[in-house]
């Protein structure tokens, strides 16, 4: 349930004016798995002055799942996963396929899933949709697919208000064409993945701004998300991915002084995610396999109601009992509650030693009936980095990189901001989070959200007023399972501010009765 707080100042943002900002363009810069920690200034100097000139929020929080297009939705919409729609970045979508998980990114997935709900496959308007049906321009450029969740909708070359890159298409789809006349051809990829990301960069700031900065832009770059997955947080080639989103950064907002416009422009660079260094991998499948379970990652036939899917998303894994029996969930939870992979579990409806999904607002139609948020550990890697997490997917080996877990390095993550609305060479201490972003760019824009958003303005970072900010107030909830010998007991530290809760950690494992 959507906090009280929240509700009434959504409301009355929804519903009142309000003084808008000075800046005639917003530009969001996403590094996709930043962690910031890694913000320096021999790494990123670009970012790093950025800070000194504007905010740097020192507390920032992604939505749970920690994973790219659950944040990616929570930046444009302003919304809990509840909210939105989107929860993970693989589900199971059975009216689109009824033997295996989709990306909720995937062109496909959003076309069907669409058609099926006549428009509703986000709960909610995103930033660039609002705009546009307010007569503003906008243009979105990502080298994932998941910059396609912010625009989405279909459209030809006569449409003048929006245009989107997403990978190596486009909307309107001749769109690609000038893109290689002008920039050449989309690169290959590679490692750091600084070719393509520059190619996005281009794209935006080039073509995509030809006719005019529009009112607002969004560029999602690949790394250091890309060389993270591959050769872990703090390794040579992430750093050198840390470099070339800095240098795209750069390109930017050298783009918009070129122009005069540095001036008029606030300027947000935020992460989907923070990082962690895998240390153990496993195949919770395999497992549930050999205790007895009918667990599969993908059915090979219609299943029945006590077959088990499993759908890994990294550092979190969605088991969907197809009958959703009871007995059989709380059967599976005990067993999970015995397993060295295990951090937090969450259910669709209590379980003893579980949380149910309601309590980390992940709710969704498509929520699994369990989820595990696999354990994780304050210690460093072989790269000097803290944070290392168990992982259940394919072809992921320790030392590699992973996120979508409950540890404090995977739910905290970056946002810096810049620009005529934002104070000058502050920190921002208190917590914050991407559900915030939305909020805060239409409140500096001067214009009223259709419809409730769960974040917050950020009122304490700008230059300009808004709604009075209160004091956080942390708080930790556990629940336990009593065993024959031991006691599996798990942990969710939250922290709320004017009726927004951030995740900040969460845990578990067995102890000795």
């Amino acid at each position: 349930m959507r906090p009280i707080i929240s509700i009434v100042l959504s409301f009355l943002f929804s519903t009142t004016g309000f003084a808008a900002g000075k800046a005639e363009h917003i530009v969001v810069v996403v590094w996709d798995g930043m962690r910031p920690d890694f913000m320096t200034e021999q790494y990123t100097p670009a970012l790093h002055q950025l800070a000194q000139e504007g905010v740097f929020f020192q507390n920032h929080h992604p939505v749970y799942l920690s994973a790219t297009e659950v944040n990616g939705t929570a930046i444009s919409t302003g919304a809990y996963p509840a909210h939105s729609g989107i929860m993970a970045n693989k589900e199971y979508r059975p009216r689109l396929d009824m033997l295996k998980a989709v990306g909720t990114e995937s062109s496909e997935t959003v076309r069907a899933g669409d058609r099926l709900t006549k428009g509703r496959y986000l709960s909610l308007p995103t930033i660039a949709e609002i705009l546009q049906s307010r007569g503003y321009s906008t243009a979105i450029a990502g080298t994932k697919a998941v910059a396609l969740l912010h625009d989405r909708k279909e459209r030809d070359e006569r449409y003048r208000l929006g245009k989107i890159l997403f990978t190596d298409k486009t909307l309107p789809t001749n769109a690609s064409t000038q893109l290689i006349q002008a920039l050449g051809p989309y690169p290959k990829s590679a490692q750091p993945n600084a070719a393509r990301d520059e190619w996005t960069t281009r794209a935006l700031a080039g073509p995509f701004w030809k006719d005019g900065v529009p009112k607002f832009s969004l560029l999602w770059l690949s790394e250091p998300d890309f060389s993270q997955h591959d050769f872990g947080p703090g390794s040579e080639t992430a750093v050198a991915a840390l470099k070339s989103s800095d240098n795209n950064l750069a390109r930017v907002l050298g783009e918009l002084e070129r122009r005069g416009l540095r001036g008029k422009t606030d300027i947000f660079v935020v992460s989907d995610h923070g990082f962690s260094t895998i240390t153990q991998t496993a195949d919770v499948a395999k497992v549930l396999q050999g205790a007895g379970f009918k667990a599969a990652r993908e059915f090979k036939r219609p299943p029945s109601k006590d077959d088990i899917l499993v759908i890994s998303n990294g550092g979190a894994t969605l088991l969907y009992v197809i009958g959703r029996d009871s007995k059989l969930i709380r059967k599976v939870v005990a067993f999970l509650q015995r397993q060295e992979f295990t951090g937090v579990l969450f259910t669709r409806k209590p379980v003893e030693g579980a949380f149910t999904l309601d309590q980390a607002s992940i709710k969704t139609p498509n929520a699994p009936d369990i989820l595990i948020a696999l354990r994780w550990a304050s210690d460093k890697s072989s790269n000097g980095t803290a944070g290392l997490v168990f992982c259940d997917e394919s072809g992921r080996k320790p030392g590699q990189g992973m996120h979508v877990t409950l540890s404090r390095f995977d739910m905290h993550n970056t946002l810096i901001a810049s620009g005529p609305d934002f104070r000058h060479g502050a920190v921002d201490e208190l917590p914050t989070g991407n559900v915030d972003i939305a909020p805060t760019i239409l409140w500096i824009l001067g214009i009223k959200p259709p419809k409730p958003m769960d974040g917050r303005v950020l009122t304490e970072a700008l230059m300009i007023d808004g709604p009075k900010v209160g004091a956080p107030k942390t708080t930790r909830i556990e629940a336990a399972h009593q065993k024959q010998k031991s006691v599996w007991r798990q942990y969710l530290q939250r922290t709320e501010l004017n009726g927004v809760i951030y995740l900040d950690e969460g845990n578990g494992g067995l102890e000795p009765r």
